[in-house]
């Protein structure tokens, strides 16, 4: 890890030295020196690395990095300070040299220990030293690897949907850590025999430790998805009262992943009290007795260990090279023998398999497979028994796996135990964090890359290692490929481990009904974390928990401070918000759905934000600010987020050219504007040129003219009103960004479009995904159908239109817009709102919307028939009817519509809703069209109702 560190704070400098030429000036060649020096102590690292239970080569290693980050901190400062005065450049000029003598005497304590220089790759042979090698494409589909479990998936499916006796009001799934049990769960839970079977679907993570309410929450809110803001204010009685209601009203399957104790099922079971119950419940745990304890009439599955057979299978398809990697039959006969010797060091466990697996896939050569097979002979037994000895083998192959990491992807795995339990991390969050705390390598960027797209690579790595878990996008033309990734409670626990051994990180849990252990008579200074996580819960913060938060505040070692609140909008301690501004060396500040207005003093929490002048990256999404942090000192910021918790006027200071000296900034996320006049100083982003992503730009408070100066721009989110002069010249400044890979556009019209409306879909064509448009339109078939005469691209059809989204409020269409619609090959989600379409009659043609998943009518006053051919909207799952007034009843071709999967009516007339009520046994006479719907919600005035 020591290695890692001087990697990542030699490739800081080195960039800093390129990109502040003029800030440096001075101090260059002393700051090239340590460099270099640097560089030939990072030679030594990786055998110190290897030896690091010694207790003087641990020291070592710890005063190294310390003295990295502390060169590292020198450069900064300078360029932080901006002075060019004789006095500064010799204040700074001594710290460098005292930091190069103290790397002699480093140099010398690494001889004296008998610590060797080695250049030799960490993870391959053929690898040149430092530049990390990629195995891992986007191109290329990872196989699904699932062996040794297909007929429990269709036994325990049988169970959970057979109406006779071996249907089970409880399945459960148990085992130690590693048989794949959460897999198995999954195979399950997406089963089509399951989605046809059950109108409600919901999982929902136990784990250690669990918050009543959290889980009860998630699990409504998977139920009920529509309801999730109301189901946020909800208190236990009426969370507990309303999923009892919903499982009797509906057939729902409930899964309950990770449930350790009897406790956790003890404090969430009044809300699965009832045993008239049609719905039922799955649940993975370590623990048999918890199973016996939710209910005794259920099934219990033990999944066994694989075979020897099943084990080599399983092997084979994560890491065994495919196609053209193998020279010979011969060289695969000896792969296969060393694969089956390593393999049954695995005793059997799924997951130690696949994690062998992620070691070998990196090394396709015979050769390298040898070594991996002699190296394994000293760090695994062959597997034995069950039970400790078991568990023991499984986590010797996660450390060797670990171990095995290139350096540049050591800190981003350790990175990702920061999060909690089962949580999905947003990867583009990931990634500007793994930039901003300095993980990702400049010098493993390829030609054309930018620091992103090598962050994504790192993550393609750990993919391919079977390091993380991912969800991928699932649609084509999607910016990114990877939405979101996780950790496997044992590679967290792994995550979390090495993080401990290694000082990457300190944690601090302020939560109530938390297990944190504090010693108050622990060495502070003894511990070199430069990273802290906070997790908190309002106000519940132990005396104790208090003084020891204080005093580490106190410490000014920590470069970054990320505030986990499980995501539930809460309220900032006052321990934490009025501390902030003594961590004065951050680099990262993070804090996310927060309470801040009334609950400190907002200015002076305001004012210590401004103060921390060495931040790369600062977020407050989703917090209640009613004041933003003067930025304009944060002059290394590269990513800033100030979309709020509400829309804000904006200040008048955030005008002009105050991003000015933001020469680094790559991500701007601007606060959401609850104004429509135009200011007379716009917002500048003169000197942004490196900008990559910039949402929620407005061209009423905005500057549009400066959109050409960002060449580097790939994705943008704007709001674009009519009623400002310069409409035409804002879209007309995007075809300047040729970069630009994803456009998202909010229109507002004060009168009916022009030209320069109608060139914004065949000039972005390829790039506009979402769009929305609040106004009155002429016709939908001169936007979509007809390009403008005066197109360059006349070649261009109806077919390469790419949006994904769509919004229409207040078009006041008087042609059906289906037609038109329709024929959008990439739509996806449709939204016609607020007199959109004031026509009488609508028509959904066959094989027409061929992606679209979702479809609200809302406030539609003059339709009253609405026609769906059979072979329209195929894929459709979720359709929203809201304030049609006068709308006579469901279209029959809704029976064609085998995939829906929810409806929701609001506000909808008492004969369109008779006709699909059950009176007296007696079904409506429309409720044909809907029987196949597994959800069908009506709301009646006061709350939702569940048709079955």
């Amino acid at each position: 890890m020591a290695e890692a560190v001087v990697s990542i704070v030699v490739a800081r400098v080195t960039d800093l030295l390129i990109q502040e030429p003029l800030a440096l000036h001075g101090l260059k060649d002393e700051i090239q020196q340590v460099v270099t020096k640097l560089q030939l102590i990072k030679t030594f690292l990786r055998d110190a690395d290897s030896r690091i239970s010694e207790c003087q080569v641990r020291t070592l290693v710890a005063d190294i990095r310390a003295l990295a980050y502390d060169a590292e901190h020198v450069v900064e400062s300078f360029i932080v300070k901006a002075s060019s005065s004789a006095r500064n450049r010799r204040k700074q000029a001594i710290k460098i040299k005292d930091i190069e003598s103290k790397m002699s005497l480093l140099s010398d304590r690494i001889r004296d220990n008998n610590i060797k220089s080695t250049s030799e790759s960490s993870n391959s042979l053929s690898e040149a030293p430092g530049k990390l090698k990629r195995f891992h494409s986007f191109t290329t589909v990872e196989p699904e690897i699932f062996v040794g479990f297909h007929g429990a998936v269709d036994r325990l499916v049988g169970h959970l949907v057979k109406k006779s006796d071996d249907c089970y009001p409880l399945i459960s799934i148990c085992g130690m850590g590693g048989l794949g049990k959460t897999t198995l769960a999954q195979k399950i839970y997406n089963h089509p025999t399951i989605k046809a079977s059950f109108a409600g679907l919901a999982w929902v993570s136990i784990s250690q430790k669990w918050q009543t309410k959290l889980v009860l929450q998630r699990i409504l809110i998977c139920l009920i998805h529509e309801k999730k803001e109301e189901i946020l204010t909800w208190d236990d009685d009426k969370l507990v009262e309303n999923l009892l209601e919903i499982q009797q009203r509906k057939k729902c399957l409930i899964v309950l992943d990770d449930i350790w104790t009897t406790d956790a099922w003890d404090s969430i079971k009044s809300a699965f009290t009832a045993q008239t119950s049609v719905s039922k419940l799955m649940l993975t745990s370590r623990n048999v007795e918890v199973a016996v304890h939710v209910n005794r009439e259920g099934f219990i599955y033990q999944p066994e260990c694989l075979n020897e057979e099943q084990s080599w299978e399983l092997l084979k398809l994560k890491a065994v090279p495919r196609g053209d990697h193998l020279d010979s039959r011969d060289i695969f006969t000896v792969m296969e023998k060393l694969g089956r010797e390593m393999v049954k060091k695995c005793a059997g466990l799924p997951l130690a398999i696949v994690i062998l697996g992620g070691i070998l896939v990196t090394k396709p050569s015979l050769m390298e497979w040898e070594k991996v097979y002699a190296d394994s002979l000293g760090s695994l037994e062959k597997g034995k028994g069950l039970g400790e000895d078991q568990q023991r083998e499984l986590f010797h192959v996660l450390v060797w796996s670990y171990n095995d990491l290139p350096p540049q992807l050591k800190p981003c795995f350790l990175y990702l135990g920061k999060f909690g339990e089962d949580e999905q991390i947003e990867v583009e969050t990931l990634y500007q964090l793994w930039i901003a705390e300095g993980l990702v390598l400049s010098t493993d960027k390829r030609e054309g890359e930018t620091m992103m797209q090598v962050a994504e690579s790192y993550m393609g790595e750990l993919i391919h290692r079977s390091m993380v878990q991912v969800t991928f996008e699932d649609m084509e033309n999607s910016r990114t490929k990877i939405k979101s990734s996780s950790l496997h409670d044992l590679m967290r626990d792994l995550s979390l481990f090495q993080a401990k051994v290694e000082d990457f990180s300190e944690v601090i849990d302020l939560r109530e009904g938390n297990d944190f252990q504090f010693n108050p008579s622990a060495d502070l200074r003894s511990i070199d974390s430069r990273q802290l996580v906070v997790y908190y819960d309002e106000e519940h913060i132990s005396k104790q928990s208090k003084s020891y938060f204080v005093k580490r505040s106190n410490e000014q070692q920590y470069r970054s401070m990320l505030l986990f609140n499980d995501g539930v909008f809460t309220c900032l301690p006052k321990v934490v918000g009025s501390h902030v501004a003594n961590f004065r060396f951050l680099r990262v500040f993070c804090m996310e759905n927060a309470e801040v207005d009334g609950i400190l003093y907002p200015r002076s929490f305001v004012r210590a934000l401004g103060s921390l002048v060495y931040l790369r990256y600062l977020s407050v999404r989703n917090v209640s600010l009613s004041l933003i942090p003067s930025i304009q000192n944060m002059v290394l910021l590269q990513t800033l987020k100030l979309d709020l918790f509400r829309p804000i006027s904006i200040p008048s200071w955030l005008s002009g050219n105050i991003l000015g000296k933001l020469g680094h900034l790559r991500h701007l996320c601007l606060p959401l504007s609850d104004s429509t006049t135009p200011k007379k100083q716009k917002l500048r982003f003169e000197g942004l040129g490196k900008l990559e992503t910039l949402e929620n730009f407005s061209n009423v408070w905005c500057e549009a003219k400066d959109i050409p100066q960002l060449i580097n721009l790939q994705k943008l989110t704007l709001e674009v009103d009519s009623g400002c002069d310069d409409v035409r010249q804002t879209l007309k400044n995007l075809s300047s960004s040729s970069n630009l890979g994803y456009l998202g556009i909010s229109l507002i019209l004060h009168d009916q479009p022009g030209e320069n409306v109608r060139e914004l879909f065949w000039d972005y064509n390829s790039i506009l995904e979402k769009l929305s448009i609040t106004g009155r339109l002429a016709e939908l078939a001169q936007l979509f159908e007809n390009p403008p005469r005066n197109i360059l691209n006349n070649h261009v059809k109806e077919s390469l239109i790419r949006i994904t989204s769509l919004t229409l409020k207040s078009s006041l269409l008087v042609d059906d817009p289906m037609p038109v619609l329709e024929k959008i090959p990439t739509l996806r989600n449709l939204d016609l709102s607020y007199n959109s379409f004031v026509g009488k009659e609508m028509v959904c043609s066959s094989m027409g919307f061929p992606q679209l998943t979702s479809l609200v009518l809302d406030y539609l006053p003059n339709l009253v028939k609405w026609n769906i051919e059979e072979g329209s909207m195929s894929v459709l799952t979720k359709l929203e009817i809201f304030d049609c007034s006068m709308l006579e009843e469901l279209p029959e071709g809704l029976i064609f519509l085998t995939s829906l999967r929810n409806l929701f009516l609001y506000r909808m007339p008492k004969d369109f809703i008779h006709k699909l009520r059950t009176v007296n046994g007696k079904r409506g006479q429309d409720f044909y069209k809907v029987a196949h719907v597994p959800l069908l919600a009506i709301f009646n005035g006061s709350k939702w109702q569940y048709v079955e």
